[in-house]
């Protein structure tokens, strides 16, 4: 009777298998980009998650952030869809983060807000903010999704910020995960 209690989520990494694909199929990309192939699993280095991309998808960095980047020949020319995700372990609320997150790209020059929505939504079953929009960089319209996400509870947990961007500006924002700042 009443409430029961909260089942601990065991160690390791939180998986976030649906970034990539998310937002590859709001970017109008194929959610399959390699032919029927399975995917692959990135550990996060020094981040307690992982990302979930097509197999042809490049690994590296930006900045120091984790970054996965669609191949080259693929999408606009002058923009290839990446996902970037940072974070810090952080007493800090999804609430809170993407209070910040808004802010921050509030300053972006051409910044304009998705239309579809800003605020509470869930991601690997866990609650995270969602913040998107569009900007022009370099004369291309980048569609722009971020998506913080708290890894749990305690003080050991996590907020985790996806950016999921890409060329175009499809009407679902860049993704349905995203990251960075």
């Amino acid at each position: 009777s009443g409430t029961r209690p909260r089942t601990p989520r065991p160690p390791g990494p939180l998986a976030l298998t649906a970034a990539v694909a998310l937002a590859l199929a709001a970017c109008g990309g194929p959610e399959d980009a390699a032919g029927g192939t399975e995917p692959v699993v990135h550990d996060v280095p020094e981040i307690p998650v992982q990302v979930t991309a097509p197999p042809d998808w490049e690994r590296g960095t930006r900045d120091g952030a984790f970054l996965l980047r669609a191949p080259s020949g693929t999408g606009s020319e002058d923009f290839r869809a990446n996902v970037v995700v940072t974070g810090k372990q952080s007493a800090q609320t999804v609430d809170e983060a993407g209070a910040a997150t808004a802010a921050a790209v509030g300053s972006i020059p051409g910044w304009v807000p998705d239309p579809d929505g800003q605020g509470p939504t869930t991601l690997a079953g866990l609650p995270a903010y969602r913040v998107a929009g569009t900007y022009g960089a370099a004369g291309t319209a980048v569609a722009q999704e971020i998506v913080a996400v708290r890894t749990g509870d305690g003080p050991d947990a996590w907020v985790v910020d996806l950016t999921a961007s890409c060329a175009g500006g499809g009407a679902g924002g860049a993704g349905r995960a995203g990251a960075g700042r």
